[in-house]
């Protein structure tokens, strides 16, 4: 689901240099667009995402912007793991669950994203780059 019923609502543009009319209208309704899904994206940024150790002992919850909210040990854990492996077992479980916050909020976000800004970035794309002026 993109969160927008007709992605064909956006015709692609042809880029022209002549156009600045219709780059500045395509670009006024991106903004609006991308203004609209704040609210779906602060949802997005709440959601938690947990992890766990392979003994279940370690286990973890971040947001999806990956900001810690909850880690805890549990059975014997202190007792089971030296205090070094301990700490690469909780920073292991604690990457690895941020890594899959990241990827879920990156694949949500995208699935969000407004036609006009996937309209944007492909004019952005094709777009020359600028010439240097010699010095």
């Amino acid at each position: 689901m993109t969160g927008h019923d007709d992605p064909g609502d956006v015709e692609p543009l042809v880029y022209s240099p002549h156009d600045e009319a219709g780059y500045e209208e395509l670009a006024r309704r991106a903004l609006a667009a991308l203004q609209a899904m704040d609210g779906e994206l602060d949802r997005l940024v709440e959601t938690p995402v947990e992890g766990h150790s392979r003994d279940g002992r370690v286990s973890v919850r971040v947001s999806g912007a990956g900001t810690v909210t909850e880690v805890r040990l549990r059975g014997g854990a202190l007792r089971q793991y030296p205090p070094d492996k301990l700490g690469e077992v909780v920073t292991r479980v604690l990457q690895d669950t941020q890594r899959r916050a990241r990827a879920a909020y990156e694949r949500a976000a995208a699935e969000l994203a407004p036609p006009e800004v996937a309209e944007c970035d492909r004019l952005l794309r094709r777009t020359p780059p600028p010439r240097r002026t010699g010095s």
